[in-house]
């Protein structure tokens, strides 16, 4: 069922696309890109992971909707669409490899006839052959489960060289986890540098839209549901335990120009995991948690992406820091509603991923 809401999301984003352009405003293409990726990790046991370099294969199918209706949204022209990915961990035995699939939106913040520069958000599945076992391959913490969910974010710069083709240079940041449906859940973050080579397949030209005066500097409410489950395996003490999570998440943000907004507020979550990992360590662990936040969004036509910077304010969290981030990446589906993911985190540790719905309002 999880699986299916998520296409479902992917699919409804595609549509939202290609239902509203003009064929004459819509520019089609394929890219295929190879990168070369390091593992970024604190913890002292995934040390020696670092001497693994995954390597990424990924094609591309994309289109722009260079209409004046696309562009408005955000005084630029945005690339989206699918991407597949082969991605090679450089360590068959522990980590293996994956296959991956996930939705994009690239907006085009420089773009000229030969030169282009733009960032890069994405949301997907992974799908790995080698997981944590505590007996056949116990080192592995990275991963736990086969099915896990890939996001990246990144900037790319391309530069025509001919009719068709560009090439193509990029840096991105991917992580990949379980979501916190199942322990250990440390999640792997592999930032990399790129090359890759696209073809267009309609040599429309970018040619630059009038600039819209950007006069809405307005407060919002910003709201967001969020939910999960998460799974505290078994071992010889304690069988598998399933509980709920759910929470809301708010906050009051000033659009300070046509793409960013700055602002501040809480959230207040339920995590019934907490209530297993209570019973098993014997120590108080509070299973409804709630923090403040300073919160930054980047609003790129339907796109909303989130970033927290939070602190608990209830004690007893069962977690050493007092501060984390939360992120949210959601998809407009009709006016100022959302729909998309939400993922938690320590520094470089995954806490977990939720689905999420949001909602914005013009105070």
């Amino acid at each position: 069922m999880r699986r299916a809401v998520f296409i479902s999301m992917f699919l409804l984003m595609s549509q939202g696309v290609i239902g509203q352009r003009d064929s004459s405003d819509v520019r089609f293409d394929v890219s295929f890109n190879y990168f070369y990726s390091f593992i970024l990790t604190g913890r002292t046991s995934l040390q020696p992971f670092k001497q693994n370099h995954p390597q990424l294969v990924q094609l591309d199918l994309g289109i722009i909707n260079h209409s004046q209706k696309s562009w408005a949204y955000c005084n630029c022209f945005s690339r989206n669409g699918v991407s597949f990915s082969y991605i090679d961990f450089e360590n068959s035995n522990q980590l293996g490899h994956a296959f991956a699939i996930s939705a994009f939106a690239e907006p085009l913040l420089i773009s000229s006839r030969r030169f282009t520069v733009s960032l890069r958000a994405s949301a997907g599945f992974a799908f790995l052959n080698k997981v944590y076992d505590s007996i056949a391959n116990p080192e592995n913490i990275f991963f736990s489960s086969k099915l896990s969910y890939l996001l990246a974010v990144g900037a790319n710069a391309s530069y025509q060289v001919g009719e068709h083709f560009r090439l193509r240079v990029a840096a991105q940041v991917n992580h990949i986890s379980n979501g916190g449906k199942r322990d250990p859940n440390e999640g792997m973050n592999f930032p990399g540098v790129g090359i890759g080579m696209s073809y267009a397949f309609d040599q429309q030209k970018l040619d630059q839209r009038t600039r819209e005066r950007f006069d809405g500097k307005s407060w919002y409410l910003i709201a967001h549901a969020f939910g999960s489950q998460r799974t505290a395996q078994a071992n010889l003490n304690w069988p598998e335990e399933v509980r709920g999570l759910g929470g809301v998440n708010v906050g009051v943000v000033r659009r300070t120009s046509r793409i960013n907004g700055i602002g501040g507020g809480g959230e207040i979550y339920y995590d019934g995991i907490n209530s297993v990992f209570q019973q098993q360590s014997r120590r108080t662990i509070q299973t409804v948690v709630s923090g403040l936040s300073i919160q930054h969004y980047l609003f790129f036509g339907k796109l909303l992406f989130g970033q927290q910077f939070a602190w608990y304010i209830t004690p007893n969290t069962g977690y050493r820091q007092s501060i984390y981030q939360r992120y949210f990446l959601e998809y407009e589906l009709i006016e100022n509603w959302y729909a998309g993911v939400s993922l938690k985190a320590h520094a470089d540790h995954s806490d977990y991923l939720a689905f999420s719905v949001g909602r914005k309002i013009k105070l």
